[in-house]
């Protein structure tokens, strides 16, 4: 047991040793696992083991300023950074995860060719034009600002900077090695699957980054693993104070470490032929109970998000599945299905995702029991009358049954041959049999 201030003897176990030699001369590594393994540690551990070369970029990096600064030559800027990380890794009395960083003053310090790249990559990344400017129009001796397409970066997004951080940071050709703790922090998944793919891809490492010998990252995206050779992946774990690293060898090892980075859910999304969302339990297991009667052999993943705000949700994880939906096999085979009562933007923000509009399912009235086929409700409730719905309760010719329970019977009542109501059919089976054409 330590005490309140006592440092913990967290220490790497000797069986990792040659992982952490394998990692060393490696092109890429990536390092998973779960929170409090010891993935910062590590990270830090290889920063002071492996010394000035090494430049090391903390989860804690979010700057921001208004214009740049004057650059002052320092011949001591790799020992003084080193020693400067060295003295708060030893003697803190508490996990700090600042950066020895400044993006002012690391984009002073770039030369003119290098601040050239840094806006070329920038606008590869994110299309948005870099551009050095005086503060007042005409006088080259008033301060300077960047320009991100006529306005002051300081007016961009954080993600904008989290990832013009990172690359000014990979830009610097003092260090042939860089660890980056998390470098999916604050950046949108869609951001996240560009940056990854500009890092992972060899022609731009040699074209931006040929002075980059090695490149690690500790994440907790899937996007950021490395899908080209699996073996540049590795699990982090902890038992009491010792870490424990291991490569990972195979598919089927490389499968289970993406599926935990999804956190051990959505299992339903491995290669069904559709995926459909919907809002609620009883449209779920209406839903499946009629395609698995009228496509038996097909497999179906019908994911319950309980809500429709929680859609948005379920399809940021598909995201992450898929990396890019918009560039993916599932672009037309996910559907969501929304009541005519729905949140305010819901539609837009599931189309800016990547579905696509036209499967995109509202309904004329609120509720799945409207489309309940007549020749079952007619067994149900008996001939003629109409549905009325009072929160959880389902009405007709005085006959009152809860939601769940009516589902139910609707449901066992259901064959191949069931007639369904014509909006289910236009709105929703034509979208399944084109999916499935």
């Amino acid at each position: 047991m330590y005490e309140y201030d006592q440092r913990p003897g967290t220490r790497i176990s000797d069986s990792s040793e040659p992982f952490l030699k394998e990692i060393r001369n490696s092109d890429y590594a990536v390092l998973v696992g779960r929170n409090n393994c010891g993935k910062s540690f590590l990270l830090k551990t290889l920063t002071e083991r492996w010394g000035i070369s090494v430049s090391y970029l903390g989860p804690a990096r979010y700057q921001n300023f208004h214009m740049l600064g004057y650059y002052t030559p320092n011949r001591n800027k790799k020992n003084d950074k080193y020693r400067q990380f060295i003295e708060q890794w030893k003697q803190q009395q508490q996990n700090i995860d600042n950066s020895p960083m400044n993006l002012q003053l690391a984009i002073a310090e770039l030369s003119d060719e290098k601040r050239n790249t840094l806006s070329e990559i920038v606008e590869v990344l994110l299309g948005t034009k870099l551009e050095i400017k005086h503060t007042v129009h005409n006088n080259s001796m008033s301060q300077k600002f960047i320009s991100c397409d006529g306005h002051n970066l300081s007016f961009t997004s954080s993600g904008f900077r989290l990832i013009t951080t990172l690359v000014t940071s990979l830009l610097d050709e003092d260090y042939d090695t860089f660890l980056i703790d998390e470098p999916e922090l604050g950046i949108s998944p869609e951001a996240q699957g560009v940056l990854a793919d500009f890092l992972f891809d060899k022609d731009y490492r040699s074209k931006y980054f040929s002075h980059i010998k090695t490149l690690v990252f500790a994440t907790h995206s899937t996007i950021f693993l490395d899908r080209n050779r699996i073996t540049n992946n590795y699990t982090v774990t902890k038992t009491g104070d010792i870490i424990e690293i291991d490569q990972i060898q195979n598919q089927v090892d490389f499968n289970r470490i993406h599926f935990f980075l999804l956190g051990n859910r959505f299992e339903t999304l491995y290669l069904p032929s559709l995926i459909v969302l919907v809002e609620g339990k009883c449209d779920y297991l209406f839903i499946s109970e009629v395609l698995a009667k009228k496509y038996p052999t097909t497999q179906f993943s019908i994911i319950n998000a309980n809500s429709d705000s929680r859609i948005k949700e379920v399809l940021s994880t598909a995201k992450n599945l898929l990396t890019d939906i918009q560039k993916s096999p599932y672009r037309d085979r996910i559907i969501a299905v929304l009541d005519s009562v729905h949140g305010r933007g819901i539609p837009d923000s599931l189309i800016s995702m990547g579905l696509l509009p036209e499967n995109i399912v509202i309904w004329s009235r609120n509720g799945i029991e409207y489309l309940y086929p007549e020749s079952v409700l007619e067994k149900i409730y008996g001939e003629s009358g109409t549905i009325e719905i009072d929160e959880d309760r389902v009405m007709r010719n005085g006959i009152t049954y809860t939601k769940v329970e009516l589902t139910d019977k609707v449901c066992k009542l259901l064959n191949p041959e069931t007639q369904m109501e014509s909006e289910f059919t236009d709105k929703f089976l034509s979208i399944v049999e084109k999916c499935l054409s």
